[in-house]
């Protein structure tokens, strides 16, 4: 169904319904969520400039899944493409070169959408006639060397970088941008050897997403806490772009087998995929995919908002030759490449400089240790030559930016400094694991020692790693799987009905403990045939009490002491105070 026409703040009839009459009218083209987010970060420009009005349309070419809707929920007026082509606009923004973008009447600007032009055209499209693959074909092992910076410089015949080619800016038959915005001179550089003709219609204009990256790393703070992150706790941030040769194209396992490896009370694990994975297959399908590491605990961040704000707070960023890994190592992050396909990523690039600098996360050792071995290895300003690369003007993109958008509407600047908002604190994404398998011991001084590891993550994978001696099962009594909750040693509901632990060895029956949360620093724990615990745990998680008794009652068989301690390996011990009460 074709949507209907919009009447205001545009249309022959506008007049009718509009408040502010003589405004300038510009129109946001988003053809993606990756380009959505991109345009979103310059909407800033027109703050509080009642001369401005903006509308936003989506052409239906790509991936335009979820665009409209996420502009819709911001607030703004979405109008259909056909009475878009239909109108004069006094600016038109966009961050692709994609569709029919010359039938658009009214100064284009072209933005990129991610870090820089740099992936290479080098797909051919889909003919259908293609052989399926056999499962024959061999991994990309993460075992080449890295790049040196020592290749011979373009002939020209190479391929053709995305954005910068004349496949990308002519539609047509005419060069489609008035304005083209780049981030760096590097651009500049190889357009002019490819496309003379655009040269002088190009602006160097720095990165407006890095600025408002750099302009948050104060508030790392409170996006950790957000992500629900302790102090000690690390985190580390799984970035892919997307297509086949990306890390979630070619390892998709990665992100359950860090999971698995890495004790949860030491390590959180976040991911972020492009929006192309998101939108091209489906969010629900998304979800379907990494459902085992949802219920471990990943934290997923959705492809709308939360990807930036969650690099602020990581601690390590394992990636490809996506932007955000190259973001990771502009703000100094760690980085390591799970994968890293030279041949699609333009050199002289930030992305391709990364490529020769991040080490690879090898796909035969555990990455537990290789995880352990890049932060303890990293030496902060090993990337620092990466940043230099990714804005040619960090922290002054949004005043040349808006410059320039003003000299297209041919109207002043509004006074004063534009502004460069921080990113927003992510909402929704703290996750708990829904079980997990605890390695304890007991030793001579009362301390207990114990690993937790996502039972999920673990179900059905063919490794030795983690080795988890003589552990047990905490697993919520409404998990999904009824072979986690039915086999639990430790059934947990979270909430204050405190009536469930008398009913719970009837549902239960092969748990030896049923223990019940009712906020953040209490845990109820019932033994079988025993006596029921008051456990305070302050600043952990109110889990690790029943882990305790557990252990305890494994070694002793008899009543705890009023106060235990618990040894995570991520600080000091845990203080754990017990009151039995029947």
């Amino acid at each position: 169904m074709t949507p209907d026409w919009v009447r205001s703040p545009i249309g022959i009839d506008s007049d009718r319904w509009t408040t502010l009459g003589e405004t300038r009218k510009i129109l946001i083209v988003a053809h993606n969520m990756a380009s959505a987010n991109r345009l979103l970060d310059v909407l800033a420009l027109f703050d509080s400039d009642h001369r401005i009005q903006v509308v936003h349309t989506c052409p239906q070419t790509g991936i335009p899944a979820g665009v409209a809707e996420h502009f819709r929920e911001q607030g703004f007026v979405s109008v259909p493409w056909h009475q878009a082509v239909e109108t004069a606009w006094d600016l038109v923004i966009t961050a692709n070169t994609s569709g029919d973008l010359h039938e658009l009447h009214g100064p284009l600007m072209v933005l990129s959408h991610g870090i820089g032009y740099s992936k290479r055209i080098n797909r051919k499209p889909e003919t259908g006639n293609r052989k399926p693959e056999t499962g024959n074909r061999k991994p990309e092992t993460g075992n080449r060397k890295p790049e040196t910076g020592n290749r011979k410089p373009e002939t020209g015949n190479r391929k053709p970088v995305y954005g910068l080619s004349p496949e990308s800016l002519f539609s047509g038959g005419r060069l489609v941008p008035d304005v083209l915005v780049l981030s760096h001179a590097e651009q500049l550089d190889r357009l002019v050897q490819v496309l003379p003709a655009a040269a002088d219609r190009t602006v160097v204009a720095g990165d407006p997403r890095f600025d408002r990256i750099l302009a948050s790393l104060g508030e790392r703070k409170r996006y950790r806490s957000a992500l629900g992150l302790a102090d000690r706790e690390v985190l580390v941030l799984v970035s892919s772009t997307w297509w086949r040769r990306s890390l979630f194209g070619t390892w998709p396992d990665l992100v359950r087998q860090l999971l698995a490896e890495l004790p949860l009370d030491r390590y959180r694990v976040a991911a972020v995929l492009h929006p192309h994975i998101w939108f091209g297959h489906g969010p629900a399908q998304v979800r379907a995919w990494l459902a085992a590491c949802l219920r471990a605990g990943l934290i997923l961040v959705p492809p709308q908002e939360g990807w930036a704000a969650a690099l602020v707070a990581a601690d390590l960023v394992i990636g490809d030759h996506g932007a955000v890994t190259t973001y990771a190592a502009a703000i100094d992050r760690p980085v390591l490449l799970a994968t890293f396909p030279a041949d699609d990523v333009a050199e002289h690039t930030a992305v391709h400089a990364l490529g020769g600098t991040a080490p690879l996360l090898g796909r035969q050792r555990p990455v537990r240790a290789q995880v352990d071995e890049a932060l303890a290895q990293f030496r902060p300003g090993r990337h620092r030559h990466l940043a230099s690369l990714v804005s040619a003007l960090p922290g002054r993109s949004a005043g040349k930016l808006r410059e320039l958008c003003y000299t297209q509407l041919d109207l002043a600047e509004p006074p004063g400094p534009v502004p460069v908002p921080v990113l927003p604190i992510p909402e929704g994404l703290e996750r708990a694991a829904l079980a997990v398998r605890v390695s304890g011991s007991l030793a001579a001084n009362g301390v207990i020692s114990v690993a937790r590891h996502p039972a999920d993550a673990l179900l059905g994978r063919a490794t030795e790693h983690p080795r988890l001696a003589d552990a047990h099962l905490v697993a919520v009594a409404d998990h999904p799987l009824p072979a986690i909750r039915g086999h639990a040693d430790v059934i947990v509901r979270r909430g204050s009905d405190l009536h469930w632990l008398e009913e719970a060895f009837d549902r239960h029956p092969f748990s030896a403990m049923a223990a019940c949360v009712p906020d953040e620093g209490t845990c109820w724990v019932r033994i079988r045939d025993g006596v029921t615990f008051r456990c305070r745990v302050d600043g952990a998680d109110p889990l690790l009490a029943a882990s305790a008794l557990y252990v305890w009652w494994s070694h002793r068989g008899a009543q705890p002491p009023p106060s235990l301690f618990v040894d995570t390996g991520s600080g000091p011990a845990v203080p754990v105070e017990l009151t039995a009460v029947g």
